[in-house]
């Protein structure tokens, strides 16, 4: 009779495009004993619904396997270790994926049920960290001397740290400026005296 009950229910979802999804519990002799049978369906609206189609009768003190598989789409032997103990007040907990296809299954115990109950369980967005902006720093040959003396070692920089060093022009631009004046100056009065040498010879002749 439970057998013919289960081709039933596995036309019946082949014709409305529902899973079955059969839970049991494996014994010392490794062979699978039916838990329960669970039909797993979308609804108009885009949710997952699981259905309780029937729970076995069993009387279950001890550490099991438990085992679920839905045929041709999931199959997970052992996929928890446990204690069971008659009654069976479990949540046997469904996930989905966004595309509400079945990834994996849990059991846990509810004092409150009285039999198996099934849910569905959606996925959770995590946490999203807050996009912080990275102020770039500028440090001149000064500071990274001025810090290396401080501490006592290099300094270490941060990456979007940017050393700018001086250089050999911007540290002695005055003397240079004030060179360059000396020689204009010098090359001015050595031309004017030229200049007089050659007109006094011309008055002379």
């Amino acid at each position: 009779m439970l057998v013919r009950l289960l081709r039933v229910i596995l036309l019946a979802s082949m014709v409305f495009c529902a899973d079955i999804l059969q839970l049991s519990y494996s014994d010392d002799a490794k062979d699978a004993i039916p838990l329960g049978t669970f039909e797993i369906d979308s609804t108009s609206d885009g949710n997952v619904t699981v259905t309780t189609v029937n729970i076995q009768d069993v009387e279950v003190s001890g550490e099991y396997c438990l085992n679920a598989q839905i045929e041709g789409k999931l199959d997970m032997p052992c996929f928890s270790y446990m204690k069971l103990r008659t009654p069976l007040k479990y949540d046997l907990i469904v996930d989905v994926d966004e595309d509400n296809e079945v990834k994996q299954v849990s059991l846990s115990y509810n004092e409150t049920n009285d039999a198996i109950t099934a849910t569905v369980r959606y996925p959770e967005a995590g946490p999203t960290a807050p996009v912080t902006k990275l102020k770039k720093k500028t440090k001149t040959y000064a500071d990274k001397k001025a810090s290396k003396n401080k501490d006592g070692s290099t300094a270490q920089f941060e990456e979007d740290e940017e050393v700018r060093e001086v250089s050999w022009f911007q540290k002695n631009w005055k003397m240079l400026l004030l060179g360059l004046l000396i020689y204009n100056f010098v090359a001015g009065s050595a031309k004017k005296q030229q200049q007089g040498g050659a007109g006094a010879d011309q008055k002379t002749e």
